[in-house]
């Protein structure tokens, strides 16, 4: 018997898989609904810390208010802080504060490691 030719081969190979995987996931494979809290339990812990609150135009918002102890309680997981997510945004902003040039086309950057190898010598 004689095989196919090699890029059938190769397309099968390539083909299979990938229409395997999209055909298990169809089918409910690897359903997250399983494994996660359904959304009435969630509902029930937030609703003493739920408030409602009215905007100058008249409109009503309802928010939840919890501290990050209380929100990794009701979650159930850690969260990250707020610190942290500033920090990092900060960061490049920072960067680019220090590049950026003034009003006479000079960086801050430039500036320092003009000023800085000076510092060290005294």
């Amino acid at each position: 018997m004689r095989w196919p030719r090699r890029g059938i081969l190769i397309r099968l190979v390539i083909y299979v898989p990938i229409i395997t995987v999209l055909a298990w996931r169809a089918r409910g494979g690897c359903n997250t609904e399983a494994t996660m809290e359904p959304e009435g339990d969630l509902e029930q812990k937030v609703a003493p810390h739920r408030r409602v609150i009215t905007f100058p135009d008249g409109t009503q918002q309802s928010i939840v208010e919890v501290t990050p102890e209380q929100a990794e309680a009701i979650i159930g997981h850690p969260i990250s802080s707020l610190d942290e997510a500033k920090g990092a945004k900060a960061e490049p902003a920072a960067a680019a504060d220090r590049t950026a040039p003034d009003a006479a086309g000079r960086s801050k950057e430039a500036e320092q490691t003009k000023t800085g190898p000076a510092q060290a010598r005294d």
